[in-house]
C-alpha cells in the first residue's frame, strides 16, 4: 500500500503475536513484527516446557468449536515446518463430582459431540493411579488433549512468517502506537515506520502501550515446578497424558518430556498482581514453596513434594477472564490482543486467523463478539482463575 512501510505491523512475538505474524504472511500480507525480548524468551506467558491443550471448556463453552479449529492449524504449523509442536497423549480433569468445572466440562464435549468417557472414583483409581481419587470424586477424559512445546511454537511461528516474506525485529522495543488517520504509525527506538494496521499482543505488558489495559488487564506472576517421581514409568506420556485437577484445589500437570521430572502447577497458590514488571522477582520464597510442597504430597502422593526447579513468567490476566481480542474502541486499524488469563496458548493459531480476518475483511466469521475489547469487562475473583 501506498504509504506504508508495511500493510501490518505485529507488536509483540510471544505465541499470540507469532501466529498473527504466521497467518498474516500466509494470506499474502507484508508484515512486520516487533518482539522486546529475543523470540522465544522466558519472561512471559509462552515458557515452561509445555503447555496444556483441551478442547473442552470448563467455563466457556463458545471456546469449544475454536479449540478444535486451533487444533487443525496446529497441525497445518506442523506439516508446514515439519516440527512436531503438539503431543496429542489424552487427559483427565478429576475433581469432586459436583465441581461447576467439572460439570461444565463435561457439557461442553456432550454439545460439541466430543469422545469422552465419564468416570466414578472406582474407575479414577484404577485408571489414574498417579493421583489421591476422594471418594466423591469423578472425572472426564479428553482423548484429544495433549501438550504443546511452547517455546519451539513461538521460534517455529516466527520463522514460517519469515520463509513466508515478514520482517521481524527482536530485542526491539516499541515506545508508541500512534494511529494517524489512515494508517498506524510505530515508533521505536530505531525510528518510526508506517502501517495499515497494527496488531498488539503484549501479554503481559499490556499496559505499556493499550491505555484500556490499564484497568483490564492485570500482570500476574506465574510460577511453575518440577517435581521427581519415585516411578518415572508412571508418568510416561503413553501411561499418563495431560491431568488437571479441580474444585477442592486447582491445579495442573504433564507427564514427564525429560525422563526425569514431572511439571505441576497450582493455580490456587495465587497469582498475585505485578505492579513492576521490569522488576519481576524470579525466585520463589519459602512461603511459596510450602504451599506447593503441601498440594503435591496431598494430591499427587508419587512425586516427591519438594520441587527440584521453579520458574517464574508474567500472564496478563483480564478481570473478567477473557482476552482482549478484536478492534480498539477508538481505532478500528489496531487489532488488540492481549488478556488471555492462562488459557491462550493452545487457541493461538486460531486467535491469529481471527486476527488475519480482522485485518484483511474488518470482521471474523467466527463467534467471538464476546471479546471484544470494547465489552464491559466484569469482575473475575482471583478464586476463579480456571483455564478456558
Amino acid at each position: 500500500m501506498s504509504g506504508y512501510d508495511a500493510d501490518v505491523a505485529v507488536v509483540g512475538l510471544g505465541a499470540i503475536g507469532a501466529m498473527a505474524a504466521w497467518r498474516l504472511a500466509e494470506r499474502g500480507h507484508s508484515v512486520t513484527g516487533y518482539e522486546r525480548f529475543g523470540i522465544g524468551h522466558d519472561r512471559g506467558a509462552s515458557s515452561g516446557q509445555t503447555r496444556r491443550f483441551s478442547v473442552q471448556s470448563q467455563r466457556e463453552p463458545r471456546m469449544t468449536p475454536l479449540a478444535l479449529e486451533a487444533l487443525g492449524l496446529w497441525r497445518a504449523l506442523e506439516r508446514a515446518t515439519g516440527r512436531h509442536l503438539l503431543h496429542s497423549v489424552g487427559g483427565v480433569i478429576l475433581g469432586p463430582s459436583d465441581t461447576p468445572a467439572l460439570l461444565a466440562a463435561h457439557k461442553s464435549a456432550l454439545s460439541a459431540g466430543l469422545d469422552h468417557e465419564w468416570l466414578d472414583s472406582a474407575e479414577l483409581s484404577t485408571r489414574y493411579p498417579q493421583h489421591r481419587v476422594c471418594p466423591a470424586d469423578a472425572g472426564i477424559t479428553d482423548p484429544h488433549a495433549g501438550f504443546l512445546r511452547p517455546e519451539l511454537s513461538v521460534v517455529t511461528a516466527t520463522r514460517q512468517a519469515r520463509t513466508l516474506g515478514a520482517t521481524l525485529f527482536d530485542h526491539t522495543r516499541v515506545l508508541a502506537i500512534e494511529p494517524d488517520g489512515d494508517g498506524v504509525s510505530v515508533r521505536t527506538e530505531h525510528g518510526t515506520r508506517r502501517y495499515g494496521h497494527v496488531v498488539l499482543a503484549p501479554g503481559a505488558r499490556a499496559r505499556d502501550l493499550v491505555p484500556l489495559a490499564g484497568a483490564t488487564v492485570l500482570p500476574r506472576r506465574v510460577v511453575q515446578a518440577w517435581y521427581v517421581p519415585a516411578d518415572i514409568d508412571q508418568y510416561r506420556p503413553e501411561v499418563c497424558g495431560v491431568f488437571e485437577r479441580v474444585g477442592d484445589v486447582n491445579a495442573y500437570g504433564f507427564p514427564t518430556v525429560d525422563g526425569a521430572t514431572v511439571k505441576i502447577g497450582v493455580y490456587t497458590a495465587g497469582h498475585p498482581i505485578v505492579y513492576d514488571t521490569e522488576n519481576t522477582p524470579l525466585t520463589v520464597g519459602p512461603a511459596l514453596l510450602r504451599r506447593l510442597r503441601d498440594t503435591v504430597a496431598e494430591f499427587f502422593p508419587g512425586l516427591h513434594p519438594d520441587p527440584v526447579t521453579t520458574t517464574v513468567g508474567l500472564e496478563g490476566y483480564t478481570t473478567d477472564g477473557h482476552p482482549l481480542l478484536g478492534p480498539a474502541p477508538d481505532s478500528s486499524r489496531i487489532i488488540l490482543a492481549c488478556g488471555f488469563s492462562g488459557s491462550g496458548f493452545k487457541f493461538a493459531p486460531v486467535f491469529g486467523d481471527i486476527i488475519a480476518d480482522l485485518v484483511m475483511e474488518g470482521r471474523t466469521e467466527r463467534d467471538v463478539g464476546f471479546l471484544a475489547p470494547s465489552r464491559s469487562l466484569a469482575a473475575w475473583p482471583p478464586d476463579a482463575l480456571t483455564p478456558a
